[in-house]
């Protein structure tokens, strides 16, 4: 009986013993934790500083792009240009969103860094993963500025209450150049636009004399634009100009009207003159001349 009883108390004993040690290495809740947004955009639990940028809630962001006396902070959108066209947030000038797609190794990135090099950036995406990214990129090819990313994105910014706006369209463009010319000879006409969001933009334009319409650009918003035509018949024509920036939102057309003549002809201007002071005399030649 005493060799029956002994090796079940020793199974007893190795059972309890091992499930205490499970216990002792099982969470107090059985269910993952998953971060609330919160927590999630807390700095007090995501640590603020990791590897060279500086990870801020939107509350933090919306008070340094609100204020220049604690510095220009420059926020950087790294979303898809759909995204950015259909919202982006608003802060005023100088502290303005600009865009960066796909801010990565390559042409895009080489510009930004010679563009912000030594300021402070914030940067933000959809709901934070990306901007995360280009946070750690920036870091990794040695960027000078100061960089904060911003915990949650636009998300969260958007449901903090913080204004955001669409992307807007150029304003209509301005046409200068001559109103009257000759038949054959190259005209330079100008053209200039601002973008509300300081995007770059292309101008379409339509000469209306049956050529080929032009599209030219991109150019910076407010930088001048010169492009050179010619008429080949006399007449009246209308200049047609739109903007449309690179997200794809069009102005209205402005419009300036071309008269071109015939060529100027000394001889011509001549005998006009001649049978205005003299309508009785060279009947014959009037006739031939028709006039």
């Amino acid at each position: 009986m005493r060799k029956t009883i002994v090796p079940i108390l020793v199974s007893l004993i190795l059972m309890t013993t091992t499930a205490f040690l499970a216990d002792a290495y099982i969470p107090a809740c059985s269910e993952q934790h998953v971060l609330t947004s919160t927590e999630y955009t807390d700095p007090s639990i995501n640590p603020t500083t990791y590897q060279g940028y500086t990870n801020i809630t939107v509350e933090q962001a919306y008070s340094l792009l609100t204020d220049t006396s604690n510095g220009i902070q420059i926020p950087i959108d790294v979303r898809t240009n759909s995204e950015w066209a259909i919202a982006h947030i608003d802060t005023p000038a100088p502290e303005n969103p600009q865009h960066w797609p796909y801010l990565q190794q390559g042409v895009n990135l080489t510009e930004f860094m010679q563009g912000y090099q030594g300021k402070e950036i914030i940067l933000y995406c959809k709901a934070g993963s990306r901007s995360t990214a280009a946070a750690k990129l920036l870091v990794q090819n040695n960027f000078t500025g100061t960089i904060y990313n911003m915990l949650g994105g636009i998300d969260a910014w958007t449901l903090a209450g913080y204004p955001t706006k669409a992307n807007m369209p150029p304003e209509t463009p301005v046409i200068t150049g001559d109103i009257k010319g000759k038949i054959g000879q190259n005209y330079p006409y100008t053209f200039t636009t601002t973008d509300p969001d300081s995007d770059d933009v292309f101008y379409y334009v339509n000469w209306t004399d049956n050529t080929t319409n032009q599209l030219i650009g991109p150019y910076h918003s407010g930088d001048v634009a010169t492009l050179s035509h010619n008429w080949s018949e006399k007449g009246t024509y209308t200049v047609k100009v739109k903007a449309r920036d690179i997200y794809g939102a069009e102005s209205d057309y402005a419009t300036l009207e071309i008269t071109m003549p015939y060529t100027f002809n000394p001889m011509w201007q001549f005998l006009e003159s001649l049978f205005g002071r003299f309508p009785a005399v060279f009947p014959l030649l009037r006739h031939l001349l028709g006039y």
